[in-house]
C-alpha cells in the first residue's frame, strides 16, 4: 500500500501514513487492524464519509478537503457507528482515538498530504 506525509504547519505529524486510494484498499480501511499506534492511521482519498461495522477500536477521524482544510472531526467514533457524510470532504484521515487532542487538531487548520 502506498504511504504519504501529513504536515500541519511545516511540521511533520506523521511520516508513513498508509494511503487507501482504491476501491479495495477503502472498502477493507482498517478493519483487519488489530489497533493503531500513536503514529499509525490511514488516509482514505476521495472519501468523504466513513463506518465503523467490524471494527474492534475506536478512532479518531478528520474529514479534510482537497486544498487541505479540516472540515469536520469525529473524536473517538466507536464500532458500529457510521459518520455523517461530509460535503466537499476529499480525504479522510482515521487516527488511533485521542489524536485529535493529541496533535491539537480543529476544524479550518489546514494540513498538507504529501504524496
Amino acid at each position: 500500500m502506498k504511504t504519504c506525509r501529513i504536515l500541519k504547519n511545516d511540521t511533520l505529524l506523521f511520516s508513513e501514513m498508509l494511503v487507501a486510494d482504491r476501491f479495495i484498499t477503502r472498502l477493507v480501511g482498517l478493519l483487519r487492524t488489530p489497533g493503531l499506534a500513536d503514529n499509525q492511521g490511514l488516509l482514505l482519498k476521495n472519501c468523504n464519509q466513513v463506518h465503523t461495522f467490524g471494527m474492534k477500536f475506536p478512532i479518531d477521524v478528520i474529514f479534510i478537503s482537497k486544498d487541505g482544510e479540516i472540515l469536520h472531526l469525529e473524536d473517538d467514533m466507536g464500532p458500529g457507528k457510521v459518520s455523517p457524510h461530509v460535503k466537499n470532504a476529499y480525504w479522510v484521515l482515521e487516527l488511533k482515538s485521542g489524536s485529535c487532542q493529541k496533535y491539537h487538531l480543529e476544524i479550518h487548520q489546514r494540513l498538507i498530504v504529501s504524496q
